[in-house]
């Protein structure tokens, strides 16, 4: 039976996502499968370091992809920054996820991209004993034709049609208008639907790489990605499409932001209906006190505040505005307002 979901939320496999992935209950993973970018093999920049490098990276994944997701609950990974210098890239997505599902015992789906598949086809069969396997697809990187193409060459390389789930990625659309955007989307998902592939999948990614240019304050963002979903699940002809984005993340890889050397903002991205609403205060780095607490309280005496019960996060929210617990870490902030995000959307879905 192919893995059916409503959302795929991209998350980079940092702590902060992790640990707001852990608390997500029993209901709450219903509709959702994870696509986990995994980050970089710190100690591989060639190919014979990432060989000696690679089995106690994928031990210490395997073991925290157990703690952190229910048992059998399928997980699409993507390699894309595990070693990029890397000439193999499909057969680093083989050997990784190969391990990792022994090690973890999940069923994993390997993400391959339009360059994996057009550039190392006779890699390609590696991967046809993985059930499922997802194609994702950034436009406009390639034209909406092209994205048949792609498929036939995966088949070709034993991959089912039936067994390939297309992704049809934005990236990031920061700022950008809804209506240009869905009229850009729309071609590339006619060609995917027609296909004949297990599903199709929008995603996108609305939130600034960082929050420089905001004011101290509150503020509202737009999820761009979550307009142009509302107007496609409105068009019949789109019937059957899945929902992805990039939680409260640019889809960029950015920087680790390291306390001792950057001075990140202390603020709360909170996910409402079409929009983040977010709360910044001043510096983290030697910052005021309880700057975190203050937002917090602003937070619960807001509107969109869901209460404590509502996900882990907002339980975290409503700790924090009674406590003075310093103002937490960058990591921190993230797991509050991803536990957040999934959960909320999950609900719109």
């Amino acid at each position: 039976m192919a893995t059916s979901w409503k959302y795929l939320p991209i998350l980079k496999w940092k702590q902060g996502e992790r640990i707001a992935l852990q608390h997500l209950s029993g209901s709450q993973w219903d509709d959702v499968v994870p696509l986990i970018e995994l980050m970089s093999v710190d100690a591989a920049p060639d190919a014979l370091a990432l060989k000696g490098a690679l089995p106690e990276y994928l031990a210490k994944i395997g073991k925290q992809f157990r703690k952190t997701f229910p048992d059998d609950h399928p997980v699409a990974v993507d390699v894309r920054y595990v070693s990029p210098s890397y000439p193999k890239q499909v057969r680093l997505l083989s050997v990784v996820c190969g391990r990792l599902q022994k090690e973890s015992g999940l069923e994993l789906m390997p993400v391959l991209t339009e360059s994996m598949v057009a550039t190392e086809t006779a890699d390609l069969p590696l991967l046809k004993d993985f059930t499922e396997v997802v194609l994702r697809v950034h436009m406009p990187g390639i034209a909406p034709g092209q994205i048949e193409e792609l498929v036939d060459l995966m088949r070709s390389g034993g991959i089912k049609k039936r067994s390939v789930h297309l992704v049809i990625d934005q990236h990031s659309i920061v700022d950008a208008e809804p209506a240009a955007r869905l009229a850009a989307a729309k071609p590339y998902l006619t060609a995917a639907l027609v296909v004949g592939c297990s599903s199709v999948t929008v995603a996108g990614g609305s939130f600034p790489v960082n929050l420089v240019g905001f004011k101290q304050g509150q503020q509202d963002i737009r999820r761009v990605e979550w307009l142009i979903w509302k107007s496609l699940a409105a068009d019949p002809k789109y019937e059957g499409l899945r929902y992805s984005d990039y939680a409260v993340t640019n889809p960029a890889l950015g920087p680790d932001l390291d306390p001792k050397t950057m001075n990140p903002s202390v603020a709360i991205r909170y996910a409402a209906k079409d929009f983040w609403r977010l709360f910044k205060a001043g510096g983290f780095k030697k910052g005021k006190p309880n700057q975190y607490m203050n937002l917090c309280q602003l937070l619960l005496g807001d509107p969109v505040y869901k209460g404590a019960a509502f996900s882990y996060g907002d339980e975290c929210y409503d700790k924090a505005a009674s406590a003075t617990l310093g103002n937490g870490n960058p990591s921190s902030w993230r797991r509050d307002a991803t536990s957040h995000h999934l959960v909320l959307t999950a609900s719109q879905l």
